[in-house]
């Protein structure tokens, strides 16, 4: 990593003194390392020696031989995307001193022009928001070398600056490996059962599924409305909440983020509440994504109502009094109630799902070990779901449970084979 100048270093000195860095980690690359950049560089479309100069100014430079030693790293990850836009705002710019300790407003920001840059990247800290580019080793165990790193090591890259990270891998799986899993006849190891292809694809078109269901939730999360007119974070004594609740100006305040809060959260709740248009042959996958998704939504409405930003308003609002609380209170215990129903039924839709997972890729004789569960886990849902055991659900689970039998491709194979003896049964 590229030290930080000193208080007593010149910008000379210090340029120089990377300049010397950047030479000295130059001196101990390899044909292992420009491999790496050479595939790279096809990838991004840029001279190998500008991805090289990139990449010896990253702050991750000794990943790249962890990566090669023996039982090292399982992965190598590059990012080519711009770095994050340093925020050049004073802290004096903050708040307003004029007004309160409590005022706060957005400050002039200053920044950099930054180019887009390949960096070496530790995905535990820093955000993806161009292209991922990664390697990854076939076995720990053997130390990469000039001779076996074509063969021990693969390369994987996708895109997500025009999209979520989560839609990128998504789309690599549905539209890359998938069909390519389908059409190749490759070896799947010493059992030549081909359910066992199809039972994989299976198991990676459900994940596709999650990923797809995850997205949505982060796309349809709410985020309570800030406030722009007083810092809550700064309130946090009792002298403090007496002091803003004793003021009508910054009641007026308060009580303007309240309304906002409170209109948030109906709108949430009436959406909750319509009818549900669903497509008629979606299973009980759909189903189980579906009250995922609400889980999700409710949860993180809950973790924002909890925070202290919301207790701040909440304390204040009783100190005066206000007549918002018992509006609040109320909406507070449908959205608990809309969160613990989701997680509930959750839970017990996860029981049916070693049930009606193999439905989807079973032949019709093969269905038949796993009804007697299926059976018997949606009568359990029945007896004990304290949400999910009315009428109306049980017959729409039984609807979904019922097409993953037709959704099975073995059995969609035989009705295509005897469609025609079908159909004159019929008559």
């Amino acid at each position: 990593m590229f030290s930080r100048p000193r208080a007593n270093v010149s910008v000379a000195e210090y340029a120089q003194r990377l300049r010397d860095e950047r030479e000295q980690k130059r001196s101990s690359l390899d044909d292992r390392h420009r491999y790496f950049f050479d595939i790279i560089a096809t990838r991004i479309g840029k001279l190998r020696s500008e991805v090289e100069d990139n990449i010896l100014e990253s702050p991750n430079f000794n990943l790249m031989d962890q990566f090669l030693i023996a039982d090292g790293n399982q992965y190598l990850v590059f990012f080519y995307q711009e770095p994050e836009i340093e925020n050049m705002q004073s802290d004096l710019d903050t708040y307003r001193p004029r007004h309160s300790s409590y005022s706060s407003r957005s400050g002039e920001s200053g920044t950099k022009k930054i180019t887009t840059k390949v960096i070496i990247a530790n995905p535990n800290e820093q955000p993806l928001r161009g292209i991922f580019l990664s390697f990854i080793r076939n076995s720990k165990a053997l130390m990469i070398t000039e001779q076996n790193i074509a063969a021990e090591v693969c390369f994987y890259t996708f895109e997500c600056n025009t999209g979520s990270l989560l839609e990128a891998l998504s789309r690599s799986i549905s539209d890359v490996y998938v069909p390519y899993l389908q059409t190749t006849a490759m070896n799947w190891g010493p059992n030549k059962d081909p359910m066992v292809k199809i039972k994989f694809i299976g198991h990676l078109n459900n994940f596709i599924d999650t990923l797809n269901s995850a997205d949505e939730s982060i796309k349809e999360k709410i985020l309570l409305a800030p406030s722009q007119n007083i810092d809550l974070k700064r309130i946090k004594t009792a002298a403090d909440y007496v002091s803003v609740a004793s003021s009508s100006e910054y009641l007026s305040y308060i009580e303007e983020i309240m309304k906002k809060w409170i209109y948030q959260l109906e709108a949430v709740l009436a959406e909750s509440e319509q009818i549900r248009r669903e497509a008629d042959d979606i299973g009980p996958r759909a189903e189980l994504n579906y009250w995922k998704r609400r889980m999700t939504k409710f949860n993180f409405l809950l973790d924002q109502i909890k925070a202290h930003e919301v207790k701040a308003v909440l304390t204040i609002l009783q100190t005066a009094k206000s007549k918002l609380i018992q509006t609040w209170r109320t909406l507070d215990g449908k959205i608990t109630d809309a969160a613990n129903e989701a997680k509930d039924n959750v839970r017990y839709l996860y029981t049916l799902e070693k049930f009606y997972e193999p439905l989807y890729n079973s032949d019709p004789v093969a269905m038949l070990e796993y009804i007697p569960g299926l059976i018997n886990a949606v009568r359990m849902i029945h007896s004990i779901s304290q949400y999910y055991n009315t009428s109306e659900r049980m017959t729409s689970l039984f609807i979904k449970v019922s097409l993953s039998f037709f959704s099975s491709r073995k059995i969609m194979n035989l009705l295509e084979e005897n469609k025609t003896i079908i159909v004159i049964n019929i008559k």
